[in-house]
């Protein structure tokens, strides 16, 4: 059923971008910021300027956090925000993945992955420990089995 709450202007990008600035500067700095152990979802509401963020729950796994039946609660919000981290490492080009485990490629990166899903779609921003004053926002393009369980976890029933 509509929610009233999930009728304001905003654009998927712009929200994950507010979401993400607001749990970065929670997160503050040094090695905790990009050292989460556990995936954390959050329930999103926004009114004009005013971005509220409820932790919901957290689980080892992002993907059986989307699937464990406390998830629903985030959809009661105006959207749902997933907070990850892990390695990433460069993909050679004409690849699809890295060569081995990111976590033991020597150019590995501590990265932090914001997601936010709505009615209005999915964004996400990435942002890395070395290069922390410079995120990466993806305004939807993002494709994968990520991808996939997010977009579902929101119009799931």
């Amino acid at each position: 059923m509509p929610n009233e709450q999930r009728t304001h202007p905003i654009t998927p990008a712009d929200l994950a971008a507010m979401v993400e600035s607001r749990i970065h500067e929670s997160l503050g700095e040094g090695a905790r910021a990009f050292n989460l152990d556990r995936a954390r979802l959050y329930g999103v509401n926004f009114r004009g300027d005013d971005l509220q963020l409820s932790y919901v729950l957290e689980h080892g796994d992002i993907y059986q956090l989307l699937e464990v039946p406390e998830s629903a609660c985030a959809r009661m919000f105006d959207a749902a925000a997933l907070v990850t981290c892990g390695w990433a490492a460069p993909i050679a080009e004409g690849a699809s993945e890295p060569d081995g485990a990111p976590s033991t490629h020597p150019q590995r990166r501590r990265v932090r992955l914001v997601v936010v899903v709505g009615d209005a779609g999915v964004a996400s921003v990435l942002r890395f420990e070395d290069d922390s004053d410079a995120p990466i926002l993806d305004a939807g393009e993002a494709r994968g089995p990520l991808a996939d369980a997010v977009a579902g976890y929101w119009t799931a029933d």
